[in-house]
């Protein structure tokens, strides 16, 4: 299995991940093999990078972030709600012609707003057997290195960035200890996180100062006649709070630890909070969207570990890093020196115990194929290897 771009795919190879339409019904399966025809949709739905199944690595195969069966359904019916929301509120108010949260958070206390908020049905959305497939398919701790990352595209990257940060926080949460009530509490927290932005209109939201009023527009909504906890309106306005104080739009710290015994003092993230700012922002970073430029997962996490005790509280990026391997399965890599120095293979594996040393196959030199692949696995040699340059997703 191997990630490559959509303008490098070719007729004849095999699907590795299955690819689904912005409304999260099915476009490609698992095994379907590339026409040009369907390496055109690809094109036009906006896909930038697909999963292929890789001549001589075909045992090669990662873990999803969430079990495929469980994730679909989660994902047609958020697609779907998301449209409710943009639809029932744009309806009700013009949010979001302002650029004062305080303005925003005016239009939706109006009776009619509020009237139209209850008819979502929250509580309904975020709970049933999508949710509960969803959040008991999310990946156990040792089942984290193997975890790779999801092709998608901008139409559905909201559906997408929601289930990834909710599905690594809920990760995060169990690796810190946390009870199941409040992992399953943050899961729909970090599924809504970034609510706020389908109240508001397009033209807001591309603007910098409207960028700004989604965590707000997302609390406000959350916390009026929804039937959902306070505590999932307070992920959707803290995300973008940082430790340090620097984040918006309140300019909160994070809290000394991210333990249950500590409870959240004036001034300070919730502990929820906190890990989903880990997780949004690896998301974002590794995603491509909104701007096309996507980091390395390995870039990524090294630009985070620079945040520790900053940007970031300490403890959820240290839990975070435990389980994300900065070079997922899949990726294509070169090795540097030794034997088979200027080969290029794929990772195969990843260990708990050496994430940043990963199993790799051997499969091509010079460009042209290996007669058969070989395996390498740097976490028992000090042969150096790179990725394959970064990425433009």
């Amino acid at each position: 299995m191997r990630r490559v771009k959509v303008d490098e795919a070719v007729p004849g190879q095999r699907v590795a991940r299955a690819l689904y339409y912005p409304n999260g019904t099915a476009m490609l399966a698992s095994g379907a093999a590339l026409t040009p025809a369907a390496i055109q949709r690809l094109a036009q739905a906006g896909y930038r990078d697909l999963y292929v199944f890789e001549e001589g690595a075909e045992d090669v195969d990662g873990r999803d972030l969430v079990i495929e069966a469980a994730r679909a359904p989660m994902a047609r019916k958020l697609a779907a709600f998301f449209k409710s929301v943009r639809d029932t509120i744009g309806r009700a108010a013009a949010i979001g012609s302002a650029d004062e949260a305080t303005t925003v958070s005016e239009k939706l206390a109006h009776p009619d707003v509020r009237k139209a908020v209850k008819s979502l049905r929250f509580v309904e959305a975020m709970s049933g057997p999508e949710l509960d497939a969803f959040f008991d398919g999310i990946a156990l701790e040792k089942d984290a290195p193997m975890v790779t990352g999801m092709p998608r595209t901008e139409a559905s990257h909201h559906v997408d960035h929601a289930l990834n940060v909710a599905a690594r926080s809920v990760m995060v949460a169990r690796r810190l200890g946390w009870l199941p009530r409040e992992c399953r509490e943050l899961c729909v927290g970090g599924i809504l996180h970034d609510v706020g932005y389908h109240v508001l209109p397009e033209e807001a939201v591309k603007a910098a100062p409207g960028q700004q009023l989604h965590p707000a527009a997302g609390y406000h909504l959350l916390r009026s006649d929804t039937g959902l906890s306070l505590l999932c309106a307070h992920c959707a306005y803290q995300h973008h709070e940082r430790f340090d104080g620097r984040g918006f739009p309140r300019r909160l710290v994070g809290m000394q630890t991210l333990s249950a015994r500590d409870s959240t003092g004036p001034g300070s993230m919730h502990r929820y909070a906190s890990v989903i700012a880990v997780a949004d922002i690896f998301d974002l970073l590794t995603s491509g969207f909104p701007d096309g430029w996507a980091m390395r997962d390995d870039e990524a996490l090294q630009l985070m570990r620079n945040e520790s005790g900053k940007a970031l509280h300490p403890d959820g990026l240290k839990a975070f890093l435990a389980l994300t391997p900065p070079f997922p399965v899949g990726l294509e890599v070169e090795v540097l020196d030794g034997e088979w120095a200027g080969c290029t293979g794929i990772v195969a594996s990843v260990a708990a115990t050496a994430m940043d040393r990963p199993a790799i196959k051997v499969l091509r030199s010079g460009g042209a194929p290996l007669p058969k692949a070989v395996d390498i696995d740097f976490s028992k040699t000090e042969t150096s290897f790179r990725p394959r340059g970064s990425e433009r997703r």
